[in-house]
C-alpha cells in the first residue's frame, strides 16, 4: 500500500480554510481514481515544534496508482482547487506503508 500526505501550513483564516477544506475539498479528493481509503485531521502540537494546521492521508494500491490518481484529470481538479483554501499552499510526500 502506498500513502500520499498533505500537511497544511496555518493559515491566516482558519474557520474559511475549515469551512472550505471539509465541505468541498475533501469530497473532491475523495473521487480520485484508485483512492482505497483516506482520512484527514487538525492535529494539535504535542512536543517541541509546530504542527501542521491540518493533515491529509491518502491510501493507493501502489505508488504507480498514485502517481496516475495525481496525473488523471480529477488529480489536476484537486491540485487547482488548493488556492481556494490554502494560499500558502501545502506539503506533500508520500511512501509505501511498511509494518503491520
Amino acid at each position: 500500500m502506498h500513502c500520499l500526505t498533505v500537511l497544511y501550513p496555518t493559515p491566516d483564516d482558519p474557520s474559511a480554510f475549515r469551512a472550505y477544506y471539509v465541505d468541498k475539498h475533501v469530497s473532491l479528493a475523495a473521487t480520485l481514481p484508485g483512492l482505497l481509503r483516506h482520512h484527514y485531521a487538525f492535529p494539535e502540537r504535542f512536543g517541541p515544534g509546530e504542527a501542521p494546521f491540518c493533515i491529509f492521508q491518502a491510501f493507493f494500491p501502489d505508488a504507480a496508482a498514485m502517481d496516475a490518481a495525481l496525473g488523471s484529470e480529477i488529480g489536476r481538479k484537486v491540485a487547482a482547487d488548493v488556492p481556494n483554501y490554502s494560499p500558502k499552499g501545502a506539503t506533500l510526500c508520500h511512501f509505501t506503508v511498511e509494518g503491520a
